[in-house]
C-alpha cells in the first residue's frame, strides 16, 4: 500500500497552492488602513536589523512590504527553499547553532522540530504570546505547543480542513443528489457512497482513487496520538474504515491513481475520476487547473460519513538561537494576527478575528457552477479538531500503513486486525514515547 507516500504528495501538492491561493501576492495596502495590533510592548531598533525568513514559497512580496513600511528599521531577508528540502536545511542548520531567525513549518514536516530546544517559547517575555490564546482555536493553540504543553513553539498562520470535490453532473445523470448540501447528506451514509462507486464504476467512472481513500479520510479525523502518546486509532472508526477498504478492493472500485500524480491528472481530464475526497481546501484550484474545459461541471461539499477532518497547516517559529529574536517576533505576530490585511481564500485564518472576511465569503467560483466555497470551508473549520504533532508520527504511520495493506489482503477479523495493528505499534515504540513523556 502507499498510503505513506501518496499522503506526502498530496501534502507537497498542497504547500504549492497555500500562499497563491491566500491572496499574499496581491498589492499591499498603505499602512494607515491597518489597526496594527502588538501583543508586546517592544522598542523599534535604532539601527538596521536583517531578519533572515526561510519559506518554500515566494509568495510574501506584498506581506514583507507593508511590515517593513511599518518598521523601517527592520528588514527582512526572504529565503526560498524547495519544499522537500527545507526540513533538511533546518535541521542540519539548527544543529550546527544557525539558521534563519524565523522558520516557516507547514504540518508535513513540523514534527520532526517539537522536541528539544531548537524553537522559542514564544510564551515567555519579549513576546507574551499567551495573550492571543483566546485568539485562536483552543485545539489549534494547544497543538502548536511541545509535548509536554509548557512551550508555545509555534502559530498557525492558515489552516485547512478537508473537503470533497465531485462532478454534480455526473451525481444527477445517474440519479443521486446533486446539490452539495444535499450530496453531502447523502455520503454520510457508507451504503451510499459505496452504492454511487458500484454504480459509476459500470459506467467507466469512479470516486475512489485508492481503497485506503476512507482509511486515510479517518487518520485525518483522528490523528495519530493523543496527549499521553497512545495510539489512538484502535477505534469502531477504523474497523469500519478497514471494512470500506476491503469491500472497494474486493469490487475494484478504486481507479488506482492518485490525483497529484500525471495518471490521476488525465483521470480528471478523461472524466473518469469523478469525485476527489480526502484532500484539503487548498485542492479548490487543482481541479480547475487540471481540466478547464470542464467548468460549472463540479461542486465541492463535506467529508464523508460524517467526518469533518483537518488536512494540514502553515505556521511560523523562532529560532532559539537567534540574535533577532524580539525583532523577529514583530513579523511573526504580524503575520500569524493578519495585519497585512490579505484575503485567505481556500484555506482559512488561524486567527479568529480575520476569519469570515464578508468579501471572500460572498465570493462565487465560477468554475464550481458559482458555489460559494468559503462559507462551507469556514463552516467546517470550525468542526475540525487540529491535533497535536509528534516525532514519533512519520514511523507509527509506517508501521500503520504496511500493516493495514497487509490487512485489506487478509481474512483476519476487522476489529482484531485493527487491534493487533495498534498493539505493535505501542509495542515497537514504547521506548520512544517513554522518553518523550519524560522530557528525553
Amino acid at each position: 500500500m502507499k498510503v505513506a507516500k501518496y499522503s506526502f504528495l498530496a501534502v507537497l501538492f498542497c504547500v504549492l497552492f497555500i500562499l497563491t491561493s491566500c491572496g499574499l501576492g496581491g498589492k499591499g495596502k498603505n499602512s494607515n488602513e491597518y489597526n496594527r495590533v502588538q501583543a508586546a510592548e517592544i522598542e523599534e531598533p535604532t539601527e538596521d536589523v536583517t531578519i533572515e525568513f526561510w519559506t518554500y514559497s515566494d509568495g510574501w512580496r506584498a506581506p514583507i512590504s507593508h511590515f517593513e513600511s511599518i518598521h523601517p528599521k527592520i528588514k527582512i531577508n526572504h529565503v526560498k527553499i524547495d519544499f522537500d528540502s527545507i526540513a533538511g536545511e533546518y535541521q542540519k542548520a539548527l544543529a550546527a547553532g544557525e539558521g534563519p531567525d524565523i522558520l516557516f513549518f507547514d504540518s508535513a514536516y513540523y514534527s520532526q522540530f517539537t522536541t528539544g530546544e531548537y524553537l522559542e517559547d514564544l510564551l515567555k517575555e519579549p513576546y507574551y504570546a499567551g495573550r492571543y490564546e483566546k485568539d485562536f482555536p483552543k485545539d489549534m493553540w494547544e497543538s502548536n505547543k511541545s509535548i509536554d504543553g509548557k512551550r508555545l513553539l509555534a502559530m498557525t498562520f492558515l489552516t485547512s480542513p478537508v473537503v470533497t470535490y465531485y462532478r454534480s453532473d455526473v451525481m444527477q445523470e445517474n440519479g443521486f443528489p446533486s446539490e452539495p448540501e444535499e450530496f453531502g447528506k447523502f455520503i454520510e451514509e457508507s451504503e451510499n457512497l459505496l452504492g454511487i462507486s458500484k454504480k459509476l464504476k459500470s459506467k467507466g467512472q469512479y470516486i475512489f482513487q485508492m481503497p485506503t481513500d476512507i482509511i486515510s479520510l479517518s487518520g485525518s479525523y483522528s490523528g495519530i496520538f493523543d496527549e499521553k502518546l497512545k495510539f489512538v486509532r484502535d477505534s469502531d472508526l477504523f474497523v469500519k474504515a478497514l471494512d470500506m477498504a476491503r469491500e472497494i478492493k474486493r469490487l475494484d472500485l478504486a481507479i488506482g491513481v492518485n490525483i497529484v500524480e500525471e495518471a490521476g491528472k488525465e483521470a480528471v481530464r478523461n472524466e473518469e475520476l469523478v469525485m476527489v475526497l480526502g484532500i484539503g481546501s487548498w485542492g479548490t484550484n487543482t481541479i480547475k487547473n487540471y481540466a478547464p474545459e470542464q467548468a460549472g461541471k463540479w461542486r465541492v461539499t463535506v467529508p464523508p460519513l460524517g467526518l469533518k477532518a483537518w488536512y494540514s497547516d502553515t505556521k511560523l517559529a523562532i529560532n532559539a538561537q537567534s540574535n533577532n529574536k524580539k525583532w523577529a517576533w514583530l513579523f511573526v505576530e504580524y503575520v500569524a494576527t493578519q495585519q497585512e490585511g490579505g484575503e485567505n481564500i481556500d484555506m482559512i485564518s488561524g486567527y479568529y478575528p480575520a476569519r469570515r472576511n464578508l468579501k471572500v465569503m460572498l465570493r462565487e467560483n465560477e468554475f464550481y457552477g458559482n458555489q460559494l466555497i468559503q462559507p462551507l470551508i469556514e463552516d467546517l473549520a470550525e468542526e475540525m479538531v487540529q491535533y497535536k504533532q509528534t516525532p514519533i508520527d512519520e514511523r507509527a504511520l509506517e508501521i500503520f500503513n504496511k500493516e493495514i495493506d497487509m490487512a485489506i489482503g487478509s481474512k483476519v477479523d476487522s476489529h482484531k486486525a485493527i487491534k493487533d495493528i495498534s498493539n505493535k505499534i505501542e509495542s515497537t515504540l514504547k521506548k520512544e514515547r517513554e522518553a518523550l513523556l519524560k522530557g528525553k
